[in-house]
């Protein structure tokens, strides 16, 4: 996807800021409250993931299209308001023997919608401020819509309303952008960005599942929507502060890519114990991947071989959708080894892209002769 931005009007400061919080706010609550119906509603099969791994599929594949760059502002905020309107029909008692049906719709518009979002979004969210503080107050709004009213976690209501700003600052932030977006062709990345997002979004998926791997802390739900909260919104806060400073460099980008893929392959190692310790481990370790990957320098220079539009979309829809809904479908068997192999699958790959890194010796030599 394209980095350049597009010249033209530029919003206000505080919308773009704005904007970037509803960003945060559409994908946590994609995450969430697509798996929690998807629990709800007791499919017969995937264990109830299959919304989620729709919407994560839907996001892959048009993401960064001439469509999503193209359209007009007000298909933002309709798809939004779409959205709102899916939430509010899937909860009428009439609907109730079309819930799978209309789960399956909402999630494939919810879908569009974030992928709408995020290929308009020209500017990452740890550029926009000295501290990243846009995904700790999305994640403080979701918390508090998990208890809003008290005693009924994930009000609908409080679903719809956070939803229905957002629509309209996506359609406000667009408005002000007079100046249509570049066209690419398409994202062109190696293996190696793929599997950290791969990894954060199989424990986000998969929080629901009722032998879900991290259940095993004996954690009720409430700490484990936190915990997963934190990991995926905190965490890279966290990280990029910790990594602000010194100007970009190939030497930082390659120790980015590195730090990523090690933290996978020892995140999948720590699947070898079963003490609370490796239990939390693994959970730290594939999230502390995802926020170097999330914080990481976008001037990078190419680290190894850059795959085409279409190989990155399969690999993507492979190792994240796919892969999610095999996990889904093995857990009423398997229990947590299937969750368990999917992130040895994703750090052994880890390993492999850390071997093809160090023997591609242009990009490392200077790297990992660093202090």
């Amino acid at each position: 996807m394209s980095d350049t931005r597009a010249p033209g009007s530029k919003p206000p400061a505080a919308l773009s800021h704005a904007r970037e919080v509803a960003h945060w706010l559409v994908l946590l609550l994609g995450w969430l409250w697509l798996g929690e119906q998807g629990m709800h509603w007791g499919w017969p099969w995937a264990s109830g993931v299959l919304a989620v791994a729709l919407w994560w599929a839907v996001r892959l594949l048009c993401r960064g299209s001439a469509w999503a760059f193209q359209c007009a502002p007000w298909v933002m905020g309709v798809l939004g308001l779409i959205t709102v309107c899916g939430i509010y029909g899937l909860k009428n008692p009439m609907a109730a023997p079309w819930a799978h049906g209309v789960l399956l719709a909402l999630a494939v518009v919810w879908g569009l919608w974030n992928a709408l979002i995020e290929t308009r979004s020209q500017v990452s969210t740890f550029e926009l401020a000295p501290v990243a503080w846009h995904p700790v107050l999305a994640a403080a709004l979701v918390a508090g819509c998990w208890q809003w009213p008290v005693g009924e976690p994930f009000s609908d209501m409080g679903v719809m309303v956070l939803l229905a700003v957002c629509a309209g600052i996506f359609y406000a932030h667009d408005r002000c952008t007079t100046n249509a977006m570049p066209v690419c062709r398409g994202p062109r990345a190696g293996l190696q960005t793929l599997l950290a997002p791969s990894a954060m979004g199989l424990m986000m998926g998969t929080l629901w599942l009722g032998n879900a791997w991290c259940a095993s802390l004996g954690w009720g739900i409430d700490q484990m929507v936190g915990a997963h909260l934190a990991l995926m919104a905190g965490l890279p806060t966290l990280t990029a502060l910790w990594m602000r400073g010194g100007p970009p460099s190939h030497a930082s980008s390659v120790l980015q890519a590195v730090a990523s893929l090690t933290l996978l392959v020892l995140g999948a190692l720590m699947l070898l114990g079963n003490s609370p310790v490796h239990s939390v481990m693994v959970m730290l370790l594939p999230s502390l991947a995802w926020a170097v990957h999330c914080s990481r320098r976008r001037e990078s220079a190419q680290l190894a071989p850059r795959l085409a539009p279409w190989v990155t979309r399969s690999w993507a829809l492979v190792l994240g959708p796919l892969l999610l809904v095999w996990v889904g479908s093995a857990s009423p068997v398997q229990g947590p080894w299937a969750m368990q192999s999917a992130l040895a699958l994703l750090g052994l790959l880890a390993a492999g892209q850390l071997v093809l890194l160090w023997s591609r010796k242009q990009g490392l030599h200077l790297p990992f002769s660093a202090t």
